[in-house]
């Protein structure tokens, strides 16, 4: 039954063959609370399920690393190897016990690494160094991808779908936006070749095409795709581009679609400050919902159901996301559907939780007083 409050947020929806309990997602979130070989710790499964008894419909956790020469900090989540899957078996099932839908996000971070912590030559569609990190690691060498390194690393996201399918998660997500290996093959921003993987639209998004197409081969999982709907850098990017590339995910056999903004060089729309006001990227969403068959979801800055109720009310995106609001009071999807707005914790918007900005060795939250220093 809807709720009286939220009617619209509150309602069930179909993603693929599963059906979300209500239209609000914790999207995909680096942390870095895992045990420092990439498995999943107690800490992590303790942030997760917090959020899940709190209500949330859908918790993308991540990102995951698919290949062992994409690890990019110290305690990143990992799925390339069979080690992964007793930890996440656990972490999703208590997920789902608790009446949330359990998934995952799967990242290679490319070029957007750094080499002095990876131990590995940066990988790209081009040799184009990421203009923030070649500046902060002095071992900084990226290189073009050859057509084996192609080969292996779609086969490494497809084996890690399989992987997470075999540990319960229930959705999967391809994470492609932000600037990282996925992203810069989609983007002409990054991505400069003339093989089969650059040039036109449908040639820059092949690899994600490939990718999509492996994993609904192997796996009877929902697939999201999370793209930067709008890159927000000169030659990169912006939303009339999806017009084409969306019709080719969905032929792929995606199954929802996750807008998101921005790249590394222009980290203040990945991460919203203050100054951008409330959901400043949701018009984004909603200009990709034109070209969508899907259902999207939209991010950035939505701090209140009452936010996320009018992004579907009026038919800006189906789902909405909330990240720093639940890291700041997991139970805010039960208290807002329950009538208790007031018992609310609410995100100051300081971004503090931001580690990899502040130097911090982990994520923190000034509010929440489970995750404060």
């Amino acid at each position: 039954m809807n709720n009286v409050n939220y009617p619209s947020v509150s309602t069930t929806l179909a993603i693929g063959n599963i059906e979300l309990t209500n239209r609000i997602v914790f999207p995909a979130w680096q942390v870095n609370y895992a045990n420092t070989d990439g498995t999943v710790s107690d800490k992590l499964t303790d942030f997760y399920t917090a959020i899940a008894d709190g209500g949330c419909g859908l918790i993308f956790t991540g990102v995951a690393s698919v290949s062992s020469d994409s690890i990019a900090f110290d305690r990143v989540m990992r799925i390339d190897h069979d080690g992964c899957v007793p930890g996440l078996t656990k972490l999703f099932g208590e997920i789902s016990s608790r009446g949330s839908v359990p998934g995952i996000q799967i990242a290679h971070y490319g070029r957007q690494a750094a080499r002095s912590v990876t131990g590995h030559d940066l990988l790209a569609p081009s040799a184009i160094p990421c203009p923030v990190m070649s500046q902060r690691d002095p071992e900084y060498v990226v290189r073009e991808m050859t057509s084996g390194e192609i080969a292996r690393v779609r086969n490494d996201f497809i084996e890690a779908a399989v992987r997470a399918e075999r540990a319960g998660a229930e959705v999967v997500e391809v994470h492609a936006a932000h600037g990282y290996l996925l992203s810069e093959f989609l983007s002409p921003y990054s991505n400069h070749r003339s093989d089969d993987y650059g040039g036109s639209p449908r040639n820059r998004a092949r690899l994600i095409i490939e990718i999509i197409e492996g994993i609904r081969e192997r796996c009877d999982i929902a697939i999201s795709v999370r793209v930067s709907g709008d890159e927000f850098v000169e030659g990169g990017l912006s939303p009339p581009d999806f017009a084409e590339i969306i019709p080719l995910l969905e032929a792929a056999g995606m199954d929802m679609l996750n807008v998101s903004a921005g790249v590394y060089e222009s980290m203040e729309r990945i991460v919203p400050p203050q100054s951008l006001g409330d959901m400043p990227h949701v018009a984004i969403a909603a200009g990709l919902k034109r070209f969508a068959s899907v259902p999207v979801c939209a991010v950035g800055s939505v701090f209140s159901i009452y936010d996320a109720e009018s992004i579907v009310v009026e038919g800006k995106a189906d789902l909405g996301a909330m990240g720093r609001a639940q890291v700041a009071d997991p139970g805010i999807v039960k208290k807002s559907l329950e009538g208790r707005e007031d018992d609310v914790r609410a995100c100051t918007k300081c971004n503090e939780c931001m580690f990899w900005t502040t130097g911090d060795p982990e994520m923190y939250c000034s509010v929440n007083p489970k995750l404060k220093r």
